[in-house]
């Protein structure tokens, strides 16, 4: 009768830390805010993923779930799946487009290069006009 009893009782042990072990970590602050931004976004909006210690993609917003989301990588052409923890930001939106690399690049990056090209050549037409 007593190994009957302590053979129930392990079996409940095991299999509630089973059913511990299979429900999903919380979400940290910073990945519950991501995914409110997410939820509000509708399906095909252009949207900017900086993952850590990974390169930006640009893509179309598809779906957001429990604990990841999806979009579609418009230089890839590929759809690709992430959980939260994996990203550090989202931005709405993507910038221009490089057809040298044939990839789209950041706004921010793109707006710098213009300035320090204009630069440099404001700065050889001065030299030029100076040395006259």
């Amino acid at each position: 009768m007593i190994r009957v009893i302590s053979s129930v009782i392990g079996c409940i042990l095991v299999l509630g830390s089973i059913a511990q072990a299979q429900q999903p970590a919380p979400l940290s602050r910073r990945e519950v805010t991501l995914r409110h931004k997410l939820e509000q976004l509708k399906p095909g909006a252009h949207i900017s993923v900086i993952r850590f210690h990974a390169p930006e993609e640009f893509g179309n917003f598809i779906s957001s779930e429990q604990d990841n989301f999806s979009f579609y990588d418009i230089d890839q052409k590929a759809n690709v799946v992430l959980h939260y923890g994996e990203v550090k930001k989202v931005k709405d939106g993507y910038g221009g487009y490089n057809s040298i690399r044939n990839k789209h690049v950041d706004p921010t990056k793109r707006l710098i290069a213009v300035v320090a090209g204009l630069g440099v050549i404001v700065g050889v037409i001065v030299a030029v006009a100076v040395s006259q």
